[in-house]
C-alpha cells in the first residue's frame, strides 16, 4: 500500500471533530458545589439537568476513602465542609395562585376569579 500524504492531513480534522464534540457534552454540565476535605482535597460536584451528578476530586492522591452518610462527606474518616449545593440546588417553590370561586359572595378585592 502507497503512503499518501493526504492520509495524515485528516486525522487532525478527526481530532478536532472530536474534541468539539466532547466539548459541547460536557458545557451541558452545571457546577453546583461540593466539599472541601482539609486544606488540599477538593470534591466538586455538577449536574447536567437530567439527575446525573459528576464528582471533580482534586488535591487528592490515591488510596483515599470516601463516606457519604446523610448528606454528609467523610474523607478519610474526617468530616469535610460542604459549599454551595453538593447535591444541586434546592427545588423551586412557586407561589400558588390564589383565586375565588364566582358563587356569588361578596369578593375579596385584588384576588382573581378562578376560570
Amino acid at each position: 500500500m502507497a503512503i499518501n500524504a493526504s492520509m495524515y492531513r485528516k486525522k487532525p480534522l478527526l481530532a478536532l471533530a472530536l474534541l468539539a464534540v466532547a466539548t459541547s457534552a460536557h458545557a451541558q454540565w452545571r457546577e453546583t458545589g461540593g466539599w472541601q476535605c482539609g486544606p488540599f482535597v477538593r470534591v466538586t460536584t455538577s449536574i447536567d439537568g437530567r439527575d446525573g451528578i459528576d464528582f471533580f476530586v482534586t488535591g487528592a492522591w490515591f488510596n483515599n476513602h470516601y463516606t457519604l452518610r446523610q448528606g454528609q462527606l467523610y474523607y478519610n474518616g474526617t468530616l469535610c465542609t460542604p459549599f454551595g449545593y453538593p447535591f444541586g440546588p434546592p427545588p423551586r417553590v412557586t407561589k400558588r395562585q390564589e383565586c375565588q370561586v364566582d358563587d356569588g359572595a361578596p369578593r375579596k378585592p385584588g384576588i382573581p376569579t378562578c376560570e
